[in-house]
């Protein structure tokens, strides 16, 4: 076993970033390099990738344009793939430490030591302002095509998108909006916690091949949870569904199931395991089909099996949950009992294909 915080410590990032990367442009005070992520679509612009010393003083990078980021083992595995062990590993190696053998145990501090902190928000107001009129137009003859591509396309009923705030942007000409909130046109996914916006998501319905779809407020005005909750209308069933993102968290919220969607899947780390593992219910989770999201899930896994909260898996065979749920006739039953399924079997392989 590997001491983590003394690898992270002993880890320069920005020259691991350059190394992984390539090297970076811009200043020493301000380097930004290109994002690691495959699916992000880089546009030939200034990189959208810093790195920043987070709340605690560690190192982070975070991708400005599609939101990813993490320590440096989360760079790695973006970079080199593996799963955690495999970083810890490369870094090991890289700064000289050595394993700690096989009866070193990790010290089990109590959970209020290591409680997550809550995502930061300069401007809370404003940025809850800017939700709750998104959230009232949405309903409004001016949000009827994100409105009708919400119900219509994604299939998400308007008793879940009310129980979320779910919201339209009509763009920089229509709607006020905090700075740090991209101008643009779309639907508004905010993040809620204790009844308050802390982070929201803009998702462009039909972006162009080399646009991302998901747009992210910058993180001088928002810190990313890298999670957010979303809730059914009605609550019928006792698991957790953790999904890749908003949408199909909406679409676990649709069949009945409290939802938890990891804003990317490579933000399957101790971060976002720590704070599934202090649910009190089933978890389930739920990726994308793709590679990325079935290594983020095997990583997630990984993560929370280690603080012994061993989830089971839902396996798609092509696309998402959304997808999934589009292709149903009946989406609550076929969910169901895909849950069920897995939850007696507590093994890989229960599908929601039909």
């Amino acid at each position: 076993m590997y001491d983590r915080e003394a690898l992270l410590a002993a880890t320069d990032l920005a020259a691991l970033a350059d190394d992984l990367i390539g090297g970076h442009v811009g200043t020493a005070r301000s380097p930004m390099w290109t994002c690691p992520n495959p699916n992000h679509a880089q546009t030939g612009r200034t990189p959208p990738l810093s790195i920043f010393r987070g709340h605690q003083g560690d190192q982070r990078w975070r991708c400005h344009g599609c939101g990813d980021g993490g320590s440096a083992i989360d760079l790695v595995i973006a970079c080199k793939g593996g799963t955690v062990r495999d970083a810890l590993e490369f870094l090991a190696d890289r700064v000289g430490h050595h394993d700690q053998g096989t009866d070193w145990q990790p010290s089990r501090q109590p959970a209020t030591a290591q409680r997550p902190m809550m995502p930061g928000c300069r401007d809370s107001e404003g940025l809850q302002r800017y939700v709750d009129e998104c959230a009232e137009r949405l309903w409004k003859p001016e949000g009827r095509a994100i409105r009708r591509w919400l119900t219509n396309v994604r299939a998400i009923p308007a008793d879940v998108l009310a129980q979320n705030r779910i919201g339209v942007d009509l763009g920089a000409r229509y709607q006020d909006r905090p700075d740090g909130v991209p101008r643009a046109h779309g639907a508004v996914l905010p993040t809620i916690v204790e009844g308050r916006a802390v982070y929201a998501q803009i998702r462009v319905p039909h972006p162009d091949p080399d646009r991302p779809r998901y747009l992210n407020p910058r993180a001088d005005l928002a810190a990313n949870p890298k999670l957010t909750r979303m809730r059914p209308a009605e609550c019928r069933h006792p698991e957790v569904i953790v999904t890749e993102g908003a949408i199909d968290a909406l679409s676990a919220a649709t069949a009945g199931y409290r939802a938890v969607g990891v804003l990317s899947a490579t933000y399957g780390d101790e971060s976002v395991a720590l704070a599934l593992a202090r649910l009190p219910h089933p978890l389930v989770l739920a990726f994308d089909a793709d590679d990325a999201g079935q290594a983020g899930a095997d990583r997630l896994a990984t993560l929370l099996e280690a603080r012994d909260r061993t989830p089971v898996r839902l396996d798609l065979d092509t696309g998402d949950l959304n997808d999934a749920m589009r292709r149903s006739d009946d989406w609550p039953s076929r969910l169901e009992s895909a849950v069920d399924q897995a939850m007696a079997t507590r093994s890989v392989g229960a599908g929601v294909e039909r």
